[in-house]
This record gives structure tokens, sequence and C-alpha cells, in this order.
């Protein structure tokens, strides 16, 4: 029996996922296709096996602490033909193993949290179906309409994203997509999420643990091959509003340049939350430009940030998610192993990487910051080795290790991220993280 109909019989009756929406012709590897048989003869299949171990020691707290999880998972992800050329359905299955774990396994994001704290006794595998999703296609010369409905993965969608370790984080509800030529726009609306490490539906919430209704997104993008404009507006129902704007422009074809500019301003209930409980007062911003050079062998990323959040009582920062279980987009490097989104920090990263065989490049990335807290001057920051080996082999295969390991120094904090002080200094804290990825992926059977 064909491996497609027999995982269809396991996966669809529950349904799961859609990460790439690609229309393909009826009669596509053969003769024509009824609307129907499209259906299942047009079916892909991808399976994956990952390891993921990630760790990180700490001693931001005032004493050490070693955050490790280790798991491994498997993935079955089906996609459907498309029945008339038009409706579909995707669905993925995801199983997770708890191999290893510390207290304060949870900060990782491998693990499922099956209790209450950050006990090593509450780390555990799962088991979900994390997207399942009905949707729908058309497409004729350059116009298009793309719609989905379900469980979804939502990757720089507005102001929502998704994150990935042994899954992927998914959403509840629908999304939407006109296309014109080079223009643009997608919409969603969203009212529950599964983590990237649990099989838990769960609603937004506020950082005071309301709850929220809904996530809504827009997303206006405007691109052609030397350029890329994009603007995105969301909202986090009665809590966060967010404008995004991004420009992107290729001067010549091995440099881009690009900036960022992200606006949050607080709601209602937002302003409602205790003090303790905001990340900023009103409003915040964060500024972003940066260059990326690719030639044949090396790779360089440069990019300079800044963000002001202001808070009365303490360091205030930019909030990168728009609520509690979920994911917000934000595509610069200020976003590292150690968030540099604090009131009036500047930040300055970097990335070189060489490509030492077709299948293997290695490199160093870093990050330096500076802000002030009384008018202290505080610096913080990170240096990371990574390697990337990935080797493409027959049958659609693709094998891949990916590590990254290296020391960070920032400093002991009161509460959030405000500095705690010693003789007018604050007192140091350092860290070190490291990260290892194998994965063996098996497309289209």
């Amino acid at each position: 029996m064909d491996i497609r109909y027999g995982l269809l019989v396991v996966i669809f009756p529950l349904g799961a996922q859609a990460t790439d929406i690609a229309l393909r012709p009826e009669g596509e590897g053969g003769g024509m296709l009824s609307p129907v048989s499209s259906f299942f003869k047009q079916s892909d299949i991808d399976i994956s096996l990952k390891n993921y171990w990630k760790a990180l020691n700490e001693e931001e707290s005032g004493e050490k602490r070693i955050h490790n999880a280790w798991g491994q998972g498997a993935m079955v992800a089906f996609h459907s033909g498309d029945i008339a050329g038009i409706f579909g359905v995707d669905a993925t299955w995801n199983y997770v193993i708890k191999l290893g774990a510390t207290d304060y396994f949870n900060s990782r994001g491998v693990l499922y949290n099956s209790g209450q704290g950050n006990k090593r006794s509450n780390a555990s595998g799962y088991h979900k179906f994390g997207q399942r999703n009905l949707r729908l296609q058309y497409t004729q010369d350059d116009r298009s309409v793309k719609a989905r409905w379900g469980w979804l993965s939502l990757k720089d969608i507005g102001v929502i994203s998704d994150s990935s370790r042994l899954s992927v984080t998914t959403y509840s509800g629908g999304y939407s997509r006109l296309a014109y030529g080079k223009l643009s726009l997608q919409g969603a609306r969203v009212t529950k999420s599964m983590s990237r490490s649990s099989p838990d539906s769960e609603h937004f919430l506020t950082n005071d643990k309301k709850t929220i209704n809904a996530l809504s997104s827009l997303d206006l993008r405007w691109a052609n091959q030397m350029s890329d404009f994009r603007y995105a507006w969301g909202e986090s129902s009665d809590y966060l509003s967010r404008h995004i704007f991004q420009a992107s422009v290729k001067p010549t074809p091995t440099l881009t340049l690009n900036s960022q500019l992200y606006l949050t301003r607080a709601l209602s209930h937002y302003r409602e939350m205790p003090e303790q409980q905001k990340d900023f007062d009103h409003r915040a911003r964060h500024f972003t430009i940066e260059a990326r050079s690719t030639t044949p062998f090396w790779q360089l990323r440069w990019a300079a940030s800044y963000t002001r959040a202001a808070k009365k009582s303490g360091v205030g920062t930019y909030p990168f998610h728009m609520s509690k279980n979920s994911r917000g987009t934000f595509n610069g490097m200020a976003k590292a192993g150690n968030d540099y989104n604090r009131d009036r920090e500047a930040v300055l990263s970097g990335l070189v990487g060489y490509q030492l065989t077709p299948a293997l490049t290695a490199g160093i990335t870093g990050s330096i910051a500076r802000f002030s807290y009384q008018s202290v001057p505080v610096v913080t920051g990170e240096i990371n080795a990574f390697t990337r080996w990935i080797v493409h082999q027959p049958s659609s295969k693709v094998l891949s290790l990916s590590a990254m390991v290296g020391p960070g120094w920032s400093y002991q904090t009161l509460n959030g991220k405000t500095p705690k002080l010693a003789d007018g200094r604050p007192i140091r804290a350092k860290s070190f993280a490291s990260e290892f990825i194998l994965e063996y992926k098996f497309k289209g059977l």
C-alpha cells in the first residue's frame, strides 16, 4: 500500500498544518486527474526526525542556575492535492521524547512542563496534532487568492509569528492572502495557541494573566528582485497595538540594506495592569538598520539597534510578543541569546560565516550593548561560535547538523531587567549557552 494512504488514515480524521501553500496543476506528474482523485494522487508526506539539546548556565538571579533540556522529536506532515485545483487539507503530527533535563528546563522551550514551577521532575515528552487546517487557493496569471482555517503555523504574518523547537507554535483561527503582481495583502485572526513545547491549547494572556479574546493582524507588502517594502498592523484585543515598517533594498547583487521600525502602544487592559507587571508605561519603540553581504564563500551581517521603552519604576523593555502564549514578528539581531530591548539601549550586532565546503559552514556571531540606569552605564554582550553541516541525499533526503556555543556577560537583576547595584555599579553576571540540533528529513514521500 502507498505510504501516503496509510498515513492519511492516521492523520486526516483528527487533523494538523500548512507551512507552504503552492498551487499544483491538476495533471502534474501524469495525465489528467479527476477533481477528487487529485486530492490523493498529488498529495505529499514529509517526515523528519530531530534531536535537540539546549543549555544555559547563568547567574542573573544572584545564584548559579543551569537550564538544560534534551529531547528527540518526530514529525509527519501531510499536504493533500487540490480538489478542482482549489480546496485542500494540511495536517502535521508531532511526537517528542524526553531524553534529559535539569531544573529551569522550561526556559529552553524544548520539553513539556507537565506541572507547576520549573522542577526537573516536571519535564516530559508529548504528542499532538499541532497543525490541521483546510485551505483554499486560486491562481490566475499574476493574481492569487489563498486562505486557511483551523490550526495553523503563521510565520511573520503581520505582527504574529511562530517559533520552532521539536514542534512549531500553532494558532487556532483563520488566514487569508490576496496578491496582484508585486503587491500582496494578508491578514490573520486567531483566538488560541499551542506552544512549540506543549500539546495544550491555551488562551492568550496579559502579563497579569487575564484572558485576551483574540490577536488580529494585517500585512501589506510590495516586493521585486531588488527591493521589499512592508507595513504591518496588529492588535491583541484591548491590550497592545503595534505597527511595523520594514524596507529592504539591494544596491548590488551581493549587498542588502535593511531598516526596521517597531511601534507598540498600550491599550486599556494594559494601562489597568499593576505597575510591576508592565514592560513599559505608555509607548515602546525599537529601530534597527542592517547590512547583509553574501558571496560564494562569505556571509556577513551587521546591525545597529536602539530601543525606547520608558518606565517610571525600573528599566522598561520593548515586548517582542503581543501577549503571553503568542510569538511576535521581530527580524532584528537584537533578539539574541540575551535579548537587547531595554529602554535607551544601543546595541551593535554582527555575524561572520565562511563556507568551508559545499556542505559545511562555520562562523561567529555576537552583540555588545549599552544603556544607563540611575546614571550608571551598564554594558552587556555575548559571542558565539556556530557551525552548520547540510547534506542533500538522493530521494529528497536531507541530513543536517547545527551547533552553537559561547559565553555572555550581563548583570544581576532586582526584577525584570532592572540591575542590582553595589557601590554604585551593576553586579556582573556571567553566562554560557550551548545548542546542538541533528535532523534527518524525508521530503515528498
